[in-house]
């Protein structure tokens, strides 16, 4: 079921209540909308969720949170002397995490060949069965 339609009046007041609950409204446009607010239970319902909203948001604002002490130092002594962690965090120096460069491209260079061959003899493989179906065929 739907809503009843808002009159004109309870949409102007409606769009005026987020500035009424944080008193930010001149004097002359809180005083209208107070005036409406006590007669007007559907905009009464809606000024009680915008302070209910506002409330929880102040709530949730707060104070900001002070950091622990000695933070700072702890964080700059972990930067300088970073430990196993900080090392495995650096980028490998090869393709094979912490590998010296040279075993890299070693492994690189066996990956390639081993492939090579394996295509290679993929072909010849295909090539002798072509060979042997038209001789045959």
């Amino acid at each position: 079921m739907s809503q009843p339609e808002l009159s004109r009046v309870c949409s102007e007041v409606q769009a005026q209540l987020p500035s009424y609950v944080d008193r930010s409204l001149s004097r002359v446009r809180r005083r209208l909308v107070g005036l409406h607010l006590r007669r007007c239970p559907e905009c009464q319902a809606e000024f009680a969720r915008q302070r209910e909203v506002s409330q929880g948001l102040a709530a949730l604002a707060g104070p900001p949170e002070t950091p622990p002490e000695g933070l700072l130092s702890s964080l700059l002594d972990q930067a300088a002397n970073p430990g196993m962690k900080g090392r495995a965090a650096v980028p490998a120096r090869g393709a094979v995490s912490g590998a010296r460069p040279a075993l890299s491209v070693a492994l690189l260079v066996a990956g390639a060949a081993a492939g090579t061959g394996i295509g290679y003899a993929g072909w010849r493989g295909a090539r002798a069965t072509r060979r042997r179906l038209h001789r045959n065929g």
